[in-house]
């Protein structure tokens, strides 16, 4: 066929066209998404500070996005947003308000994780309301003690916690508590032993060494919460996990959480808020340290 013939042909049959360039359209390389840098920082930050840290994530190329919200209703508004990191001046707003609307943002942001990198002048206090509001997110997040921090200092911190933006996005508290499984695909349900866990994820170890875990491998998660969550919540807590790594043996494997609800959430966010408290006075996790959910 002439090159005259197949444009003839492409005239008479349009819709071939269309469907071939949006077949194109679909295997062509996605446009890679752009990472924000929030910068919510108070009057009280000294110009020179503003325009250092600034200058640092304009110079880290077009990938970075810079955003300065001026007001917290602003800084609410760039929940929808790819958060690379979120630097934070803890005088912004009152602290408490502040605080509570960090933990709404990082609750939706769950799957993404949502770190923020503090800056305050009263670090006791501000790590003190922290751990009161915030203390199950608290391995994806930094505080900068703002006295006597020169714009280098300051620059050399935020550098700092984008470079580790990568990290587990989210503490994991051991709790050996035994729980089943379902690999997706089979029938069975298997015993294991929850090792740890976090809002995002956590290590499941199996109790049958005959039947090993495969990476990116869906699972079906079942924990015995009678003794923990309030009755009316039923004795057992459900999740969808999904297998990123595995170890040597491939019996145990970290998983992440999938297709979490937001009830789901708030039942987590409870549960990992009461192990670290149990954690750090030495008690066990039941009821009394669970709060109403």
């Amino acid at each position: 066929m002439s090159k005259d013939e197949a444009k003839s042909e492409k005239a008479k049959n349009p819709q071939d066209s269309t469907d071939g360039g949006v077949a194109e359209y679909l295997v062509a390389p996605k446009k890679k998404q752009k990472s924000y840098v929030i910068i919510a920082m108070a009057q009280n930050v000294s110009q020179d500070k503003r325009d250092a840290v600034a200058r640092y994530i304009e110079g880290l190329g077009k990938g970075y996005v810079l955003v300065q919200p001026k007001t917290p209703d602003e800084l609410a508004r760039q929940i929808s947003r790819q958060v690379h990191l979120m630097i934070l001046d803890d005088t912004f707003a009152p602290r408490d308000r502040l605080l509570k609307l960090v933990k709404f943002m990082k609750e939706k942001k769950a799957a993404d994780g949502l770190p923020v990198l503090f800056l305050t002048r009263e670090p006791k206090e501000m790590t003190a309301a922290y751990r009161e509001n915030l203390v199950a997110h608290q391995e994806n997040d930094d505080y900068v003690d703002m006295k006597g921090q020169s714009p280098l200092d300051l620059v050399a911190r935020i550098k700092q916690a984008l470079e580790f933006r990568n990290r587990r996005r989210s503490r994991r508290f051991k709790i050996g508590m035994p729980v089943s499984f379902q690999v997706l695909g089979s029938e069975d349900w298997r015993k294991g032993t929850l090792v740890d866990i976090s809002l995002h994820g956590a290590m499941l170890a199996s109790k049958d060494s005959d039947i090993p875990f495969d990476l990116k491998s869906q699972v079906r998660l079942q924990i015995p919460v009678d003794d923990i969550f309030p009755p009316e919540e039923g004795e057992i807590f459900r999740l969808s996990c999904r297998v990123r790594r595995l170890s040597i043996t491939g019996v145990s494997a970290g998983m992440s959480f999938e297709h979490v609800t937001e009830r789901q959430l708030t039942l987590l966010t409870v549960f990992v808020t009461a192990l670290a408290g149990a954690q750090s006075t030495g008690n066990d996790i039941d009821n009394s340290s669970v709060k109403s959910v």
